[in-house]
């Protein structure tokens, strides 16, 4: 649990103009996803706040941020590594007006799925979401002054 709550502090919100990062305020969340089932069957997502995490539990992380500025904020990009001992869980990743990228060596690089290879047993494979290391969103619109928004995506601990 520490090492995930760890995990937080080690997101970065990086923003190419200097006076915008010091307008936009960032709020870094846990959450333990739990499956509920209705009285009809149906199954839907909760995210809650954690008391204990276990091996095979799934945690969301949410990244809320609000322009504080004067003016509208732009080139926002939020990178965050997926926590040791977890795996990233396919499909995930969220965030409105955003384009979602992957990395597979520590956030060197980064592409969309699709375009993420590794190397494995000597060959060129594609990527799958195991092989993740790191997810960056980067805001394809300007943040207006007083908006906020967030992203987010989860894991399961190995």
């Amino acid at each position: 649990m520490k090492a995930l709550m760890k995990s937080l502090t080690a997101i970065a919100l990086l923003v190419s103009s200097i006076s915008a990062w010091s307008e936009v305020e960032l709020k870094n969340e846990a959450f333990k996803v739990v499956t509920i089932t209705s009285e009809n069957g149906a199954k839907s997502e909760q995210w809650q706040t954690p008391d204990k995490m276990l091996p095979g539990d799934k945690v969301g992380y949410q990244i809320s941020f609000n322009n504080t500025g004067k003016e509208a904020a732009t080139d926002i990009v939020i990178a965050n590594p997926i926590p040791d001992n977890t795996v990233y869980v396919a499909g995930s990743a969220k965030g409105l007006n955003t384009d979602i990228e992957f990395s597979t060596d520590g956030g060197k690089t980064y592409a969309q799925p699709s375009k993420l290879f590794i190397e494995k047993n000597g060959e060129r494979v594609q990527a799958i979401a195991a092989d993740y290391t790191n997810v960056r969103w980067t805001l394809n619109k300007p943040l207006a002054i007083g908006a906020d928004s967030s992203v987010q995506y989860a894991v399961i601990i190995k």
